[in-house]
C-alpha cells in the first residue's frame, strides 16, 4: 500500500517538470535534431535500393513462372460422361504445338475414388490449338468419373514411375 502524498504537494501528471536551469523539451527540436543527423539523400538511397531490389524479385519470379511452362502440353478437362457399365468418355482441351503429337492418360474412378480404368490416348498433330478432344477408358466396374492424369509430347520420355 502507498502513502499519499503530503496534502501542500499537488499531484501532478504527463512528463515532469522542467530544472530552472533547463529549456522545456519540444517535439520540434527533437525531430530536427534527428532529420540533421540523417541527410535526405541518404534516405532516398535506400528507397531506390528497395525498389530495385522488389523488380529484381519480380522479374525473377516472373521468369522462373514462364521457364517452368513454356513448350509443354497443358490440358483443361471439360467433362466426362459415363457411356456404360464399362466405358467412360473424358472430353479435354490441348493447348501445345499443334505439329506434335501428344500422349494423354485417362483414368476412370469409382465412388470410393478407385482408379477402375487407365488408358493412354495418342492425339495426332492438329491445324490449331487449343483443340477439343474425346478419349474413351474401358472400366474393371462401373465408374463414376474420368478425368485426364497427364499429358506429354509423344516423342518424349514418359515420366519416371510411371
Amino acid at each position: 500500500m502507498t502513502t499519499p502524498p503530503p496534502p501542500h504537494e499537488p499531484l501532478r501528471t504527463g512528463p515532469p517538470a522542467p530544472r530552472a536551469d533547463q529549456e522545456p523539451w519540444t517535439a520540434e527540436e527533437d525531430d530536427d535534431g534527428w532529420r540533421a543527423s540523417r541527410p535526405e539523400g541518404h534516405r532516398r538511397l535506400w528507397w531506390w535500393v528497395g525498389g530495385l531490389g522488389v523488380t529484381v524479385m519480380v522479374a525473377l519470379a516472373v521468369w522462373f513462372g514462364v521457364a517452368a511452362t513454356a513448350g509443354r502440353v497443358h490440358w483443361v478437362f471439360t467433362g466426362h460422361e459415363v457411356v456404360s457399365a464399362t466405358r467412360v468418355d473424358v472430353r479435354f482441351d490441348l493447348r501445345r504445338d499443334p505439329a506434335r503429337a501428344v500422349v494423354c492418360e485417362l483414368e476412370a474412378q469409382d465412388g470410393s475414388h478407385t482408379v477402375v480404368g487407365r488408358t493412354e490416348v495418342e492425339v495426332g498433330p492438329t491445324a490449331s490449338s487449343p483443340s477439343r478432344h474425346i478419349g474413351s477408358v474401358q472400366t474393371a466396374t462401373e465408374a463414376v468419373t474420368g478425368y485426364v492424369d497427364s499429358c506429354r509430347y509423344a516423342d518424349e520420355a514418359p515420366p519416371a514411375g510411371r
